[in-house]
């Protein structure tokens, strides 16, 4: 058995421990353990790694815990699983796992804990330089053409450089090797590391040299405070928060309107429809609350150019913390919510500004037809009902929708007054993915507000075909769950 062959003796003969890639220290403690960048996240208080690297240092695929039950029955409650995730159950000081080895058989060893670390090269400043991420071996580049302040800001806290990232586009320190890792980060901007953020690994060949992005740790000249939103589903959403000697604080929502929301997508260079929202819908802070009194006319470039309280003075609590929506969508688009996959959940239609659900009174199969349609998905649709994607929170949108199923979008359908019905939550519709496959392993089930779409072939923008059951993520790198 495997599990005879890890002692302690057998380990230090066999396998030494892996050594940092050349390009800085990434070598952060815990505790009196100095261990790799990205395992070191992982670590609990007690000293078990429950993270999501999953390869050895040299590459190979770790093998699922489920392949070892003895194993697993020897380390109960330590994490192991179905999954392939690297632990160390024995509490070793760096995770493991099992692998098979080009011979066929099982091996051991440390995993490869260099994942996901950063730095900052062809600068004469250490605060400053293209950005490159070390991922399966190899120093790559990001591409630039969704790069943010937002991502930025993570890479520099990330790396030590304050809390405060101006994003660079256009190679400005120099074109790297040509190798590129993500194609965006999709960061909401107040993540530690970039392992925490939406990242989609890069697949497209949209970039080349000249493409690479950079950063420079500290705030951009004449932009006011900076800001950013926290706690939104969308990078264009969230609580608000402001930057003021040397630390993030919420805004409190005394006055809060739609015209300083505008003032702050504009400040955050978001288009799309403004909209302000007051009592903590994005999530109360833990901060400082460092503005209240906000008066902006709408026309001002900059937060702090409006009218506004002393800085720290309010007589809010975090209860009241301010947030905004900068939306970009438009009257009748639809989204799914609350499914475990991206083709499945509770339909929601966006309207003056706000999500909504729609009732499920009178929902055939010709109205989730028209649904994936809209959403760009071909096959067939089921219909589901009564909630099953969980009941929404906010409005009730629509109700009595009559679609003959030739439709294009939801709009097209006749369907009763905007926010008036006779529903309760309960009656959302939605569909459950569980309970479907994919056709003789040549497509994907799509569930959506009501329905399950069955696609024959691949979905532009999504990924090429069945690979060995659900995969999760958008052009995410795709990980097997």
């Amino acid at each position: 058995s495997p599990r005879h062959q890890r002692h302690q003796s057998s380990k230090q003969a066999t396998t030494a421990p892996p050594q940092p890639p050349p390009g800085g220290d990434l070598w952060p403690r815990v505790g009196l353990t100095r261990v790799p960048l990205s395992c070191s996240e992982g670590f609990t208080e007690l000293g078990y790694y429950n993270g999501t690297v999953s390869q050895t240092d040299s590459g190979a695929p770790c093998l699922k815990w489920t392949e070892f039950p003895d194993y697993v029955m020897q380390y109960p409650g330590r994490g192991l699983g179905d999954h392939s995730y690297c632990r160390n159950p024995d509490r070793e000081s760096n995770p493991w796992c099992f692998f098979r080895q080009n011979s066929g058989a099982i091996g051991w060893a440390y995993c490869d804990c260099h994942q996901g670390a950063a730095r900052l090269v062809g600068s004469s400043s250490s605060g400053s330089g293209r950005v490159e991420v070390y991922l399966n071996g190899q120093w790559g580049a990001v591409c630039d053409s969704h790069w943010t302040d937002r991502d930025a800001s993570v890479i520099c806290r990330q790396l030590g450089l304050g809390d405060i990232g101006t994003a660079l586009q256009h190679s400005q320190f120099g074109s790297g090797s040509g190798l590129f890792h993500y194609e965006r980060l999709g960061c909401r901007g107040d993540e530690n590391t970039l392992s925490k953020c939406r990242s989609r690994t890069f697949v497209t060949g949209d970039c080349s040299h000249g493409n690479e992005a950079a950063v420079v740790c500290a705030p951009p000249e004449g932009h006011g405070p900076p800001l950013r939103l926290v706690g939104g589903e969308e990078d264009f959403e969230g609580r608000v928060e402001v930057f003021h000697t040397g630390r993030w604080g919420s805004v409190c929502d005394d006055q809060w309107d739609d015209r300083d929301a505008e003032v702050v997508c504009r400040q955050l260079g978001f288009g799309g429809v403004a909209k302000a929202w007051s009592w903590a819908h994005f999530g109360q802070g833990s901060g400082p609350i460092l503005l209240d009194a906000v008066k902006c006319t709408g026309n001002e470039l900059f937060l702090d150019q409006c009218p506004h309280g002393d800085w720290e003075q309010h007589n809010c609590d975090h209860m009241e913390d301010a947030g905004v929506s900068c939306s970009p969508y438009t009257d009748g688009v639809v989204r799914l919510v609350g499914g475990d996959s991206p083709w499945e959940g509770r339909v929601e239609v966006f309207h003056n500004g706000d999500w909504g659900t729609v009732c499920d009174d009178h929902w055939t199969q010709q109205h989730a037809e028209v649904v994936c349609r809209q959403l760009g998905y071909r096959g067939h649709a089921e219909v589901v009902s009564d909630g099953t994607f969980g009941e929404g929170v906010g409005l009730i949108l629509l109700d009595d929708v009559q679609c003959d199923g030739s439709e294009t979008s939801l709009l097209d359908c006749k369907h009763g007054i905007w926010g008036r019905t006779d529903c309760s939550h309960s009656e959302d519709v939605g569909h459950p993915a569980s309970s479907w496959l994919p056709p003789d392993g040549q497509g994907q089930v799509c569930v959506l507000p009501v329905a399950v779409c069955v696609i024959d072939g691949w979905m532009d923008g999504w990924m090429d075909g069945w690979m060995d059951g659900w995969m999760d993520g958008w052009m995410d790198g795709w990980i097997d769950r």
